[in-house]
């Protein structure tokens, strides 16, 4: 009996301890088929009542970073006096068709004007047609429209037209001035056939909004010719109270940048007067960035200044860009030629303004100077021509003589000395 009962003991235990290595290896077999390497429950072995819990949850979409727009930056070419005296108009005339081409004039300076996003002049004179007045030069200026044409074709954009010859043709002439240069796609600055809804010019510039405004400090006595209405009306003459107005006007405007162009101090003085510093100073101080002046025939220094962290610029004169005005002209008026030499000195200002893609911040970024000098020869018909060189490309050229390319030279020194470089 006992030895019975030990047998079935026996068998009762082995039989335990088959059962239990079936079910370790059971148990062995799921964790390695059911649980994968990185400790997750396969797909597959999930509990059906855990399958829809992944399937039902989604991932909440990250939000895109805002764009950030590219800087932007816009050349302003800038220059001083254009001039048409008489030896330039008769150059210019073709006798065969009894009409006048000035484009070689400008033959010598077009890419670098066309290569600025936004380039201005000073046209001093007018175009009122030959009906009532001949074309001439100086004291009454009037040039044919074909020197318009000329500009244009140049590729300047904007002309001041407020300067102290504005009223040389009287009120007609300011009409008549102006609708040839918009005829001609360009915005004239300064003067007005009818007092108009604001003098400021905006224009966007690869979105870069420019404001212009001009003004003239004289028109050599001839106020007279227009009644008080219509010279306050079409004439932008100095006014402070004016000038502050418009400032208004460009900032409601959203104007970036502010320019001045302004037709002011002594002329063939080298030296700016203390009236243009005070008058710039009140300017900047409005919220004018960039003053350009023009009238004294020769360069006046230019300055780069800071107003609370802002940098301004000023050219007190940037000479004469185009005239008869040299030397051998002046000299028998009783020029010295110590001063009649610079007025063959011109400047053009190349101005880069950067407007930052981040924070849409505008500042005056570079300023280059590219140095000009007017050449006077003469054609095989003996008719004069005169051509506005930039002296960096044309002073070891064959295309000029050694002459010119000395007063080349010195023109050079003289200028660079005019002008802040820092």
């Amino acid at each position: 009996m006992n030895r019975r009962y030990r047998r079935r003991k026996k068998r009762l235990r082995m039989l335990f301890w088959i059962f239990i290595l079936i079910v370790g290896v059971s148990a062995a077999s799921y964790v390695v088929n059911g649980i994968g390497k990185d400790g997750r429950v396969k797909e597959s072995e999930k509990h059906p009542l855990e399958e829809n819990t992944d399937t039902e949850v989604s991932e909440i979409p990250e939000e895109p970073e805002p764009e950030i727009k590219p800087d932007v930056s816009v050349r302003l070419r800038a220059t001083g006096d254009i001039m048409f005296h008489p030896s330039q108009i008769e150059g210019a005339y073709i006798d065969e068709t009894g009409t006048y081409d000035f484009n070689n004039s400008f033959k010598a300076i077009k890419d670098i004007i066309e290569e600025a996003d936004i380039a201005i002049a000073n046209f001093e004179g007018t175009t009122a047609g030959n009906e009532v007045y001949a074309y001439q030069g100086y004291p009454l200026f009037n040039a044919p429209d074909e020197a318009l044409d000329a500009i244009k074709n140049a590729g300047f954009d904007i002309l001041v037209t407020a300067n102290n010859h504005s009223l040389d043709t009287r009120k007609a002439g300011i009409i008549r001035t102006i609708e040839q240069i918009k005829k001609r796609g360009m915005d004239p600055i300064g003067t007005f056939a009818v007092k108009p809804e604001s003098r400021v010019l905006i224009k966007d510039v690869k979105g870069i909004r420019f404001a212009f405004m001009a003004y003239t400090e004289s028109v050599n006595g001839l106020e007279f010719v227009l009644s008080p209405e219509d010279l306050d009306a079409m004439v932008n003459m100095f006014n402070e109270s004016k000038m502050k107005e418009d400032i208004a006007v460009a900032k409601e405007n959203n104007a970036d940048i502010i320019v001045a162009y302004l037709h002011w101090g002594d002329e063939y003085s080298r030296t700016q007067a203390q009236r243009q510093e005070i008058l710039a100073d009140m300017l900047f101080k409005e919220g004018v960035d960039i003053i350009l002046g023009s009238h004294p025939h020769v360069i006046q220094p230019t300055q780069t200044l800071d107003y609370g962290g802002k940098t301004k610029f000023v050219a007190y004169s940037m000479g004469n860009f185009i005239s008869n005005q040299r030397v051998e002209t002046l000299l028998p008026y009783g020029m010295s030629e110590g001063i009649s030499k610079f007025t063959e000195d011109g400047i053009i200002i190349d101005i880069e303004i950067v407007k930052k893609g981040e924070t849409g911040e505008v500042d005056i970024k570079n300023i280059d100077y590219i140095p000009l000098w007017v050449y006077k020869g003469f054609k095989e018909n003996g008719k004069a021509e005169h051509i506005v060189y930039p002296i960096t490309d044309y002073i070891e050229s064959e295309e000029l003589d050694e002459e010119s390319k000395a007063r080349m030279n010195r023109s050079y020194v003289d200028t660079m000395a005019q002008v802040n470089t820092e």
